[in-house]
């Protein structure tokens, strides 16, 4: 498990130094969800529309991260020890498996002889063959690995607010990245026609399409696999450079209306790596080959639109993310070594990402002294992550605001993904002297790696940063 934990960390340092966005939510809002409250830079980042509101309350102001963000998260499939399961199946293409097959004695040119000899290896093999198969397709269905991380950069994000620009101005820039290993499920096929002429050619190795038996050894024969069952490894990384202007829309006695817009810059790299079943040696060796190679970059635009009602008890939001859904295309990988099938056309083909559009809700309820709030955010759509994988958060929290310096604000939440793998998760959170956050994430569900049961997610982030 400690091996395993140091290469996904070493593989998410270095693939961040190639950028990379995942849906990891950023600083306190992994408790509070994407609301705005006002306490946090990175609440009020959330929504474009939100920056502009303290200039309301407070006058010119200016905010900015001394490091204001950097999370790492983890997260597996539902498959028990997982990585131990691949390599035990890694074992069985390369090293193969004993089985029990009596010695041939009859006569080759004998039908009956020859036809008995079949049913006694057919027997011998189909119960490995049918776990294996049975094995590996839990794996590609339910079984990965999968690890990420997002950081914002040095100072970032800056919010400028003042009577000048008649509203709030947001500089940011922020990385992210995800790696994620699946299992592409090949069955395997035996075919048992042409057997008898191997026999007669008295051939010690007898192949049966994917799978050869070896009777070197009459009294310890050996079964192994050949097909093109695939362990995938893909990283993706999202650089994001964004400039924002929020501004106050509507005056009311029972509340402001506010709006904002967001402009911005992506550069998204991806690399894949694809090692056969039969190629395998160690599980984590996914991880190492997929820190390893090189990465495609692909650079779009996007643009966020969002509104905030600001009343003195409550605040109620939404925002648009990614209106225009740009898309980035990666190249296939080289098959070569493969068979004709499924598999090598997966691989082979053009990789693309869509950042698909998406609709966030929000809505904060504060106490009279504004110390206690209550939030609650959705998001009405799913959308995917670089690596394909669906989300859309629904989370739900209550925190203690606190202005002293000495007296620590907490948090307390629930955050479930109604989407993909409908993970859900309790969060806890604390700022500490007024400008240091620290938030867990920890999945309600379990999962045995390396023989310890663990949650099957978590996620930790932390961040510094400054308002005056």
């Amino acid at each position: 498990m400690k091996r395993l934990l140091c290469t996904l960390v070493l593989t998410v340092v270095v693939s961040a130094v190639h950028a990379a966005p995942v849906y990891h939510p950023p600083g306190s809002n992994l408790t509070s969800g994407d609301v705005s409250n006002g306490r946090s830079i990175m609440s009020d980042i959330t929504n474009p529309a939100a920056s502009a509101v303290q200039l309301e309350r407070d006058g010119a102001h200016v905010q900015f991260g001394i490091i204001s963000n950097i999370g790492i998260g983890i997260e597996y499939g539902q498959v028990d020890n997982i990585f131990d399961v691949i390599d035990e199946k890694a074992k069985a293409y390369s090293d193969g498996l004993a089985v029990s097959v009596p010695t041939f004695t009859g006569d080759p040119t004998n039908p009956t002889d020859v036809d008995q000899y079949i049913a006694a290896i057919q027997q011998a093999i189909d119960v490995p063959v049918a776990d294996i198969n049975s094995v590996l397709a839990t794996v590609a269905a339910d079984g990965y690995g999968k690890i990420f991380g997002s950081m914002n950069l040095p100072l970032m994000p800056v919010v400028v607010g003042n009577d000048f620009l008649a509203g709030a101005l947001v500089f940011d820039a922020n990385v992210s990245v995800v790696t994620k290993a699946v299992g592409l499920y090949d069955s395997i096929d035996i075919d048992f026609a042409d057997v008898q002429a191997q026999l007669l050619n008295v051939n010690t190795v007898l192949d049966l399409g994917e799978v050869s038996l070896d009777l070197t050894d009459p009294n310890a024969p050996i079964m192994k696999v050949n097909n093109d069952t695939t362990l995938l490894t893909r990283a993706a990384g999202v650089g994001e450079f964004a400039l924002g202007y929020s501004r106050q829309l509507f005056k009311h006695q029972a509340g402001d209306l506010f709006g904002g817009l967001r402009a911005k810059y992506y550069r998204v790299g991806m690399t894949q790596a694809a090692t056969r079943l039969g190629n395998l040696t160690d599980a984590e060796q996914l991880f190492q080959d997929i820190r390893d190679a090189s990465f495609n970059y692909d650079s779009n635009f996007g643009l966020d639109l969002g509104v905030l009602w600001v009343s003195e008890n409550y605040r109620l939001g939404a925002t648009v993310k990614n209106l225009n859904a740009p898309t980035f295309t990666f190249p296939g990988l080289d098959v070569s070594g493969y068979s004709a099938g499924p598999i090598a056309r997966l691989l082979a083909e053009d990789y693309v990402y869509k950042m698909e559009a998406q609709l966030k809700l929000e809505a904060a309820l504060f106490s009279s002294n504004r110390h206690w709030v209550i939030n609650a955010g959705l998001d009405a759509n799913a959308v995917p992550d670089p690596l394909g994988d669906d989300y859309q958060w629904a989370t739900l929290s209550a925190a203690y605001l606190t202005d002293s310096w000495w007296i620590p604000g907490g948090r307390v939440g629930y955050r479930g993904n109604l989407a993909g793998e409908k993970m859900n998760y309790v969060t806890l959170g604390a700022t500490l002297f007024k400008v240091f956050n620290i938030d867990l994430a920890l999945a309600l569900n379990s999962v045995t790696i390396d023989g310890t049961t663990v949650p099957r997610g978590a996620m930790l982030n932390m961040g510094l940063e400054l308002s005056f």
